[in-house]
């Protein structure tokens, strides 16, 4: 018997960089490796396959509601040709939204799996139209895909009923930023701090900043502090910048690196550090750079929040802190700066954490599962 096609419909693909797009490319590019019969639906811009499994839609995505429509009227066309058994996987927040405000036009959808990354969680249960589609799409769903624990528990208090359909399977480290050999940390006086991610408030970058304020000056001296990411919020870049120019040691703002120069800065890091913050419209989790950071062998620190705990096991691969303690951040940030040996059995730790995670585990038990 053939295994049944499966769509995976997404407005987040590479060259787009974010959690839910690396998401979509790494199942699907492991779904092909095992060899399911898996086709990616993605927006006009994206990278396309060698072996053509990416069909581009012929609009950008988006989460607005022009986008919605647009995506609702391509897939009324394409459902026609598809085989009966075919699955349907809603795999980031803009496709699933795209079913909550206009699926119910379709004279046929076909049985769906939904993945859930976090925020939308919040973001779908603020309105209560959007929240009464949002809990009778889940009760639709076939199967339903949560990353982290914080993650389920959270989908059970708006649905209960959908206990026995919900599957926590943890992502993996992206396929290109894993090291190329051995992981050794750059030699020298300095201390390279790292931290990857959006600069925007939830990724905590302000609170990393005013940690390395409170340390020792003689310790602050020894730092460098590397920031990768794209400038999602102006105004906090500027906040972040100015705080930068009073403190006593390199800060670098370094951008939106490929997967290649951030591998690199990777291995040439001391220790990893990214600390999101609780935001009323936003959710981290499950955490990919965590996992990333591990795989190169680096300890890490972060704020206990959302599914970051099933990224970094406590004072095992990482220490988790409060974040909503002053203290807490700086004292263990100064603790994993002077102590070496902690610093490296938890990137040991973390190393073999981070090796137990594979792209090809997460689709067969996403798709393969009875």
């Amino acid at each position: 018997m053939n295994p049944p096609k499966i769509i995976l419909l997404t407005h987040e693909y590479p060259p787009f960089r974010g959690g839910a797009g690396i998401y979509c490319e790494e199942i699907a590019y492991a779904s092909i490796q095992l060899g399911l019969n898996l086709e990616v639906w993605a927006p006009k811009g994206s990278l396309k396959s060698p072996d053509k499994r990416v069909s581009l839609l012929p609009f950008k995505g988006s989460q607005s509601v022009v986008s919605s429509m647009f995506l609702i009227c391509e897939s009324a066309k394409r459902f026609r040709n598809l085989p009966q058994d075919t699955i349907i996987h809603l795999a980031e927040p803009g496709s699933l939204r795209a079913f909550l405000r206009f699926g119910w036009v379709l004279r046929r959808m076909p049985p769906y799996f939904i993945t859930i990354h976090g925020s939308e969680i919040v973001k779908f249960s603020k309105n209560p139209l959007e929240s009464f589609l949002f809990r009778r799409f889940l009760l639709g769903a076939k199967r339903i895909h949560v990353m982290s624990k914080f993650n389920k528990h959270a989908l059970l208090q708006i649905c209960p009923e959908i206990e026995t359909r919900i599957f926590t399977i943890p992502g993996a480290p992206a396929r290109r930023i894993l090291p190329t050999g051995d992981c050794k940390l750059k030699k020298g006086n300095r201390l390279i701090i790292l931290c990857v991610g959006r600069i925007h408030p939830r990724k905590g970058q302000d609170k990393l900043l005013q940690a390395v304020m409170k340390l020792p000056s003689a310790l602050i001296r020894k730092i460098e502090l590397r920031l990768i990411g794209p400038i999602i919020c102006k105004k906090f870049f500027k906040k972040l910048k100015r705080q930068a120019k009073d403190l006593d040691c390199k800060v670098e703002f370094l951008g939106d690196l490929n997967d290649h120069e951030l591998s690199a800065h990777f291995q040439n890091s001391n220790l990893f550090a990214l600390v999101s913050m609780p935001r009323n419209e936003s959710i981290e989790g499950f955490g990919f750079a965590y996992l990333e950071a591990s795989a190169h062998g680096l300890a890490i620190l972060a704020h206990r929040f959302g599914g970051v705990e099933d990224t970094v096991k406590h004072e095992e691969t990482g220490i988790l802190v409060d974040p909503y303690s002053e203290d807490a951040l700086p004292e263990s940030l100064e603790l994993l700066l002077k102590d070496k040996e902690l610093r490296e059995r938890l990137g040991r730790n973390g190393k073999k954490w981070a090796n137990a995670h594979t792209w090809k585990k997460t689709a067969s038990l996403t798709y393969l599962r009875n």
